[in-house]
Formats: C-alpha cells, sequence, structure tokens
C-alpha cells in the first residue's frame, strides 16, 4: 500500500509469545527480522520481485542496520512497518524501517539499513540496472530526526580485528555455536535475526564476565535492555560455518553501559560481524531506567576495555 512522501507499507503481523524475552517484551532478534522481512516488498518496490530474482540471481543483501527500540512491544500486540528509501548509489542504498504499534499508533523501532545489490552466483556487489535506480530514486525522502543516531552513530565500522586479537584484554566470550540450515535465507548465508541472536543468547555470560548475575539482577526486578545498537556484517556466514563471539564493555555511565561484539568464524578467525550497543538497566514493574549502584559502576569499571589500542603491533 502506497502512503505519502515516499512511504510504502512492507509488513505488518503481531507479537507472539515465543518472540519475547526474560524481560517481557519482544526480543530484540525480531525487530530485525521484522525489517528482514519488510525488505522483501523493498525488493518489490525497486522491480526485484520473486520471480525476478529467482531468474536474474541478482538480490538485496544488508550491510549495516542501525537500530533504536523508542517503545516496548508486548505479547499480542499489533504492528505494521511502513518503509522508505533515503538514498541510493551505484550499487548501494540507504532505506528507513519503521515498525509502529498499530492499536496505540505509537513508534516502537526505527531501522536504518545500508543495502546493496548483490550477485548471488559471484557473491559480489554489483551496480543497480537502471529500472531499480530510477523506481528506487522516486521513492527517496529525508531521515527523519528520530531515526537518527544518538548514543551511536551510523555508517561507521569497528575495527576488523582477528579471533587472536581478542585474547585477553578484556574481552569476554559470550556465545560459541555453529550455524544450522533454518537459520540461513534463501540467499545461502545467515539471516540477520540469527546474528543478533547470538548477541542476545551471549548476554547472561557477557553480565556474569562483568561480575554481575543476570539472574539476580531478574530476581531484583531489573533487567538489561538494549536502547540503540549498530549491525555491521562484514562477511557472509554459512550454513555450518562454526562461530565465536567476543564482547567488550567499553563505557559505563550513571544509567547506560557501551558495549561492542565481534563474531568470528571460528575456522578462519576472521571478523564476520559487529555490534555497538547502548544498553541500559530497566525497573521491571515501572518500565523505566534505573541508575547502576555505586558498588555496580565500581565493578563494571574495572572490565572496560580500550579496544581503539587492541590489534596494534
Amino acid at each position: 500500500m502506497q502512503l505519502t512522501d515516499g512511504y510504502f507499507e512492507s509488513l505488518r503481523g503481531a507479537v507472539n509469545t515465543w518472540e519475547c524475552d526474560e524481560i517481557g517484551h519482544m526480543n530484540v532478534q525480531f525487530y530485525v527480522a521484522r525489517a528482514s522481512d519488510g525488505a522483501f516488498f523493498l525488493r518489490h518496490a525497486l522491480g526485484l520481485t520473486p520471480s525476478r530474482i529467482r531468474t536474474s540471481k541478482r538480490t538485496i543483501i544488508a550491510l549495516e542496520e542501525h537500530c533504536r527500540f523508542h517503545r516496548e512491544l508486548l505479547a499480542g500486540d499489533m504492528f505494521t512497518m511502513r518503509t522508505r528509501l533515503i538514498d541510493m548509489h551505484e550499487k548501494t542504498l540507504v532505506v528507513l524501517h519503521e515498525l509502529w504499534n498499530a492499536a496505540t499508533n505509537e513508534l516502537a523501532a526505527t531501522i536504518v539499513a545500508v543495502s546493496a545489490s548483490f550477485d548471488m552466483e559471484t557473491r559480489r556487489l554489483v551496480a543497480w540496472d537502471e529500472d531499480a535506480l530510477n523506481k528506487g530514486r522516486a521513492l527517496i525522502g529525508p531521515l527523519p530526526d528520530y531515526a537518527e543516531g544518538r548514543s551511536v552513530k551510523r555508517e561507521t565500522r569497528l575495527a576488523d580485528l582477528t579471533l587472536a586479537d581478542t585474547e585477553g584484554g578484556g574481552f569476554i566470550e559470550s556465545y560459541r555455536g555453529a550455524v544450522s540450515p533454518q537459520h540461513c535465507d534463501d540467499f545461502g548465508h545467515m539471516n540477520t535475526q540469527f546474528y543478533i541472536s547470538r548477541y542476545s543468547d551471549g548476554s547472561g555470560h557477557l553480565w556474569q564476565g562483568l561480575g554481575l548475575d543476570k539472574q539476580s539482577m531478574i530476581a531484583s526486578r531489573r533487567g538489561s535492555v538494549v536502547l540503540e545498537q549498530r549491525l555491521n556484517y562484514i562477511r557472509e556466514i554459512l550454513s555450518g560455518d562454526i562461530l565465536i563471539v567476543k564482547s567488550a564493555l567499553t563505557e559505563v555511565a550513571d544509567k547506560t553501559i557501551r558495549i561492542c561484539h565481534f563474531m568470528f568464524n571460528a575456522e578462519t578467525g576472521l571478523l564476520a560481524a559487529t555490534s555497538e550497543v547502548t544498553a541500559i538497566l530497566l525497573d521491571l514493574d515501572a518500565r523505566r531506567a534505573v541508575r547502576f549502584s555505586d558498588e555496580e559502576r565500581a565493578r563494571l569499571g574495572g572490565h572496560v576495555c580500550d579496544i581503539s589500542k587492541v590489534g596494534q603491533a
């Protein structure tokens, strides 16, 4: 459905109970999953219909996603997503996905994605064809202020470290596991949802490594919540690959912390993806951010890592 100012509706649905985490709201991986689903209608808007993609072997892949989580979505909440292009270049584009609570008409999340034209046979980025360029440029509009980066910058990248670079120096192994076929999309590589699911699944190990017990936090009616996150997809991850995530605490403030995740192909030791996160502690009853105690800040402060110096000779 075409909306105003270049927006078009790209998704509608509801939050399932199994998509919610121990905090009681939809887990971050499913926000990214919604953007991945909405991208199908983005392709359609550019003339890259499912049948044309199968024939031409050309599609669109995400290179970066910058997410801001504005309001909680709970089990049973209905949502809609609207999408529009922000910019378009020879091989890449910038697109905005907005996820709205359909009952309250409140903005739940914004995801600004840098995506690219991708040849599925050569596994390389290629130029858009003229038809896609013309269709895309007709949909371009400005990026609203509420989708701009605040605590995490858009269109930047963390250092291209190797797994060996992260030995010692304050890094914590937060996840280790394998990629199953059901985690991969119709283009043959791991779907974006399952990148962020690894970071989310590793959060308990991260908190434990930082000297805080996540189960005790939940028992005291407090939980960790992501406010803003940038995801960078650097090298393809395929079914059967084995992964290790190393995470580092890089900043502690009164109410927020900054975390950087590095996802590696365990076989090659090469960096596959990164994520930079701003998170808070949430009072699970008041549903408001709370300050870290002096003891917690002191304990966390002892784990702060200056990642700008990692990997330097």
